[in-house]
């Protein structure tokens, strides 16, 4: 998943990304905002999420957010400002930000906005992921194709895979898996996630590199 950072504090950007690659994501830093706008809307589509501070040099994370959204592009916009004011976040929230956190912040907090808003993030569900050279997930068809070709899965395999995906590069136990597939309600079989694994790997990745890496003690990860 890549994050554009828009902050022109360079302790606290370093200290960010610092903290973002080592969840596995991808970060392109800007000092400036018209900088950091420009390289934006010329690479729209390689962007997950945007990270904006309020108070940059060149053009505001509020006249960036305000031209993404009059551009018609949908990405989650997280804003970050020193400014504590309800207005300021009233005013930021109605010019099309998703969320806003004052600084400071503790790290754990931002990265739970950062899931929170990519899950449900229309824009990352119109989006196509390839999990390896020949196999595509698609979140708008809700289908998984391998060499052009749809490959069929149950609810429950598609659901859990879908889950893997949406938080790749992140490890996640048994029970995070189970509690984010709502259908499994009526499972009462404790290995059912180790199961629905099993198949997903044997209809995809068989004969391809798996992207599904069990972590021991933990769970699975997607890379």
């Amino acid at each position: 998943m890549k994050i554009g950072l828009i902050e022109d504090n360079r302790i606290l950007a370093k200290s960010l990304i610092k903290g973002l690659k080592q969840e596995n994501f991808t970060v392109e830093h800007f000092l400036r905002g018209d900088d950091g706008e420009n390289f934006f809307l010329m690479n729209r589509d390689s962007f997950d999420l945007l990270i904006l501070d309020l108070m940059l040099p060149g053009k505001s994370g509020e006249e960036i957010c305000q031209n993404i959204r009059k551009l018609g592009i949908s990405i989650p916009i997280l804003m970050l400002t020193a400014k504590s004011e309800t207005e300021n976040k009233v005013n930021g929230l109605m010019i099309g930000a998703d969320d806003y956190l004052t600084k400071p912040f503790e790290f754990d907090e931002l990265l739970a906005r950062i899931y929170a808003l990519t899950r449900r993030s229309p824009h990352l569900q119109k989006r196509e992921i390839w999990l390896t050279p020949n196999i595509l997930f698609n979140f708008q068809s809700k289908g998984v194709y391998k060499h052009n070709q749809e490959v069929k899965l149950s609810p429950k395999e598609f659901s859990v895979l879908e889950v893997l995906v949406l938080n790749k590069g992140k490890a996640l136990t048994r029970d995070q898996i189970f509690d984010k597939v709502s259908d499994f309600a009526a499972d009462n079989w404790s290995n059912s996630i180790d199961v629905h694994i099993k198949n997903i790997r044997k209809k995809l990745f068989k004969d391809e590199k798996d992207p599904i890496k069990t972590v021991r003690g933990i769970g699975y990860r997607l890379e």
